[in-house]
């Protein structure tokens, strides 16, 4: 019996597709704030221009509606990078999208990287309904030995729990003076293969 691939868990925003720019813009434009790049991955509501972190959220899903977001184009370099891994590799989407976009997600993903991803998790890390699970305790319950994503804690806290984290991008969001060994960035999908390429 042929050994089992082993298997790498990918994010989707600002990995395989820009979209937190796109998301700033109309927000700004809509609520009067002034939202910037480093204000990606919000914990804290007030900059998104109310103290109630549920509006924020509320408020976020609504792009989720606008033709912005349902044309979003995915980054030109991924495609060709995971169909090499896919030789050696099983790709599997892990993503803090929530649940509610699966639908639209999952036929996102049909048409820019068919039959590359095995499966795609949602984690809804900003539910409104509660219902949220953290990547890493996804990538344990599916076996994923490699999580490439562009926040920095979820790259440490999967790096804690002995999975191999790909730090994605240069991102304002995502800088660290210091990060712990099980996590590398990757600046680029280049790096993403030269880093794989290496095993």
């Amino acid at each position: 019996m042929p050994k089992a691939k082993p298997k790498i868990a990918v994010d989707i925003d600002e990995v395989l597709v820009p979209h937190f720019q796109d998301l700033i813009d109309w927000y700004n434009r809509k609520y009067g704030t002034k939202l910037t790049l480093t204000d990606n991955h919000p914990t804290d509501p007030e900059g998104w221009g109310t103290d109630d972190i549920s509006e924020a959220i509320r408020r976020v899903h609504g792009f989720f509606e606008t033709p912005e977001f349902l044309g979003l184009k995915p980054f030109k370099e991924p495609f060709a990078v995971l169909k090499e891994l896919s030789d050696r590799y099983n790709l599997v989407v892990v993503t803090a999208r929530d649940t509610v976009l699966e639908k639209i997600t999952r036929d996102w993903l049909d048409e820019h990287f068919v039959d590359l991803f095995k499966e795609a998790h949602f984690t809804a890390r900003f539910s409104l309904e509660g219902k949220s699970q953290t990547k890493t305790s996804v990538c344990l319950s599916i076996g994923a030995e490699y999580l490439v994503d562009d926040a920095l804690d979820h790259c440490i806290d999967a790096a804690e729990h002995g999975i191999k984290a790909l730090l994605f991008g240069d991102y304002p969001w995502n800088q660290a003076s210091y990060l712990p060994p099980d996590v590398t960035r990757v600046k680029n999908w280049q790096e993403v293969l030269d880093y794989f390429e290496g095993r």
